[in-house]
């Protein structure tokens, strides 16, 4: 017999962590919550423990034109069991959650310096993403057509819409092709294509090819620049 020095940890977790722990990867995928300004955003759960959320808006410091920052965009982070669903906690301070209950998911989410025993900053119904397309919903970190200057952060979201801080106009909307990649129409003019090797959306860090369009060239033609990237 094995001493208790020797047991592995699989062997000490007691059964009903064990049974939260599986509750909580069923959870794993894309949602849809909703920010304090009621404004919709997708969480992105993986199966590593780690998570990302990607908006869809333009803030309320953003004033016209103006390029938009990566915190603006995205943010990482990692989840874990928490009650009877997940809890998702970022650099900033923000922390979401998805709970399941007697009327389906709902999210609780507390700003930075919150406690999580009071009331929530904002909370609403969590919905589970499930088509084949939203898979492609997420962050993307391009090389852009101009070779000296810095890779720059696409996010596609849920709605339809996509945003970069890149452009001045960082807004845009996105779609599926019919060979699989991804064409991202930027209002500035800009069109991008996105391609993963291999069949359906990319994984995390995995390489891409993307293909950029100057305004006025037709997406028929060759594209202005062929470049690369990676899924964050």
């Amino acid at each position: 017999m094995a001493s208790a020095g020797l047991l592995s940890s699989a062997m000490l977790v007691s059964p009903a962590v064990a049974d939260q722990t599986a509750k909580a990867s069923r959870l794993v995928g894309t949602w849809v919550l909703t920010d304090n300004d009621n404004v919709p955003f997708n969480l992105i759960l993986r199966s590593d423990g780690t998570s990302l959320t990607v908006i869809g808006k333009r803030h309320p410091d953003v004033d016209g034109p103006k390029r938009m920052t990566r915190n603006q965009l995205v943010e990482q982070g990692r989840w874990r069991p928490w009650g009877n669903g997940i809890r998702s906690d970022y650099g900033d301070g923000w922390t979401d959650t998805i709970q399941v209950g007697p009327a389906g998911p709902v999210q609780w989410s507390w700003k930075p310096g919150a406690s999580l025993e009071a009331a929530p900053t904002n909370h609403g119904k969590a919905v589970r993403m499930t088509s084949p397309v939203m898979a492609w919903v997420g962050a993307y970190k391009l090389e852009p057509t101009q070779p000296e200057k810095p890779a720059y952060v696409a996010v596609l979201t849920s709605s339809g819409l996509a945003f970069n801080n890149i452009d001045q106009v960082a807004d845009g909307s996105w779609s599926l092709r019919a060979d699989g990649s991804v064409l991202i129409k930027w209002t500035s003019g800009w069109r991008t294509a996105i391609e993963a090797k291999g069949a359906g959306a990319p994984g995390a860090n995995q390489a891409l090819t993307v293909q950029h369009w100057r305004p006025g060239v037709s997406i028929d033609a060759p594209a202005s620049a062929k470049r690369g990237g990676r899924r964050l």
